[in-house]
């Protein structure tokens, strides 16, 4: 979000009134008509880039480049590949990439070089990410005292990287509203989380399964719920778009917590009696 703010380029249909927006379903107003880029590594039209930074106010999500779900979608896969070292995983993360970047530009959300540019970001993202799980710093993450609330020097930086730098991303309008509330909501899980002790990762297949089938319940009610609760009230008409978006998306990630308390509460967490039994016969 912070490239796409700084980069300010446009959306496929702001540059050219045939495009249309299938993702919304918005009618398209451009004044422009095939004025996109004459080629993936061409910038817009000059005509096009002044008038679309001139515009006194930005409709939601109005930049282009880079594609963030493919960023994302990289990230994501790229990311579970490498922490659970599946096959299966690697094999399928360029398939699922490709469909993300076809259904975008199907829609009419991104130009190819916004696709490319997205591919780019989350291949940067994973390298670091790579390196992060090769370094010190990974051990100190699931550290229970380095999340405690003292002035040590390793505290401070997580406190920093964790709640401080997106909040000041979200004062200087680099990162749109949603995205720091989801951000900012899973930290605070997190931090929650590792203040009681982070539960083992233990358990049978079918306790497994039913505590992701929590989490994904929680997380998926709590959107539901707020959704229906700001579209029904009036409360729309009196705060803020972003502040809403703020905290339908805080909400949200913060129930990543409330499904390790519920789980922990029912042992899901817990090794079952006969696997324990097998282990100890062993």
């Amino acid at each position: 979000m912070i490239l796409k703010v700084l980069i300010a380029f446009p959306r496929p249909d702001f540059v050219d009134n045939r495009v249309l927006n299938l993702e919304s379903g918005i009618k398209n107003t451009s004044l422009f008509n095939g004025n996109g880029p004459e080629g993936i590594f061409k910038l817009p039209d000059k005509e096009v880039l002044k008038a679309f930074r001139l515009q006194e106010a930005f409709t939601h999500s109005p930049f282009g480049f880079p594609s963030g779900h493919v960023a994302l979608t990289t990230v994501l896969w790229g990311g579970s590949a490498i922490i659970f070292k599946s096959r299966v995983i690697k094999r399928l993360t360029p398939l699922v990439i490709v469909i993300m970047a076809f259904s975008r530009m199907y829609l009419g959300r991104h130009f190819l070089g916004d696709i490319l540019g997205g591919v780019t970001i989350g291949l940067i993202f994973l390298i670091i990410f790579d390196n992060f799980l090769k370094s010190p710093l990974k051990d100190d993450f699931f550290k229970k005292e380095n999340f405690e609330l003292t002035l040590r020097h390793r505290n401070l930086f997580f406190y920093s990287v964790m709640f401080v730098i997106p909040i000041v991303f979200t004062a200087l309008s680099l990162v749109s509203s949603d995205i720091v509330g989801m951000f900012l909501g899973t930290n605070i899980a997190y931090f929650l989380i590792i203040r009681e002790g982070i539960p083992n990762d233990s358990g049978s297949v079918a306790q497994r399964i039913l505590r992701v089938f929590i989490a994904l319940l929680l997380f998926g009610a709590s959107s539901l719920i707020l959704d229906a609760m700001f579209v029904t009230s009036e409360m729309i008409n009196y705060l803020h778009f972003t502040l809403i978006e703020f905290l339908k998306a805080f909400i949200s990630g913060l129930t990543i917590w409330i499904s390790v308390a519920v789980c922990t509460k029912f042992d899901l967490y817990r090794r079952d009696k006969e696997f324990v039994s097998s282990r100890d016969a062993e």
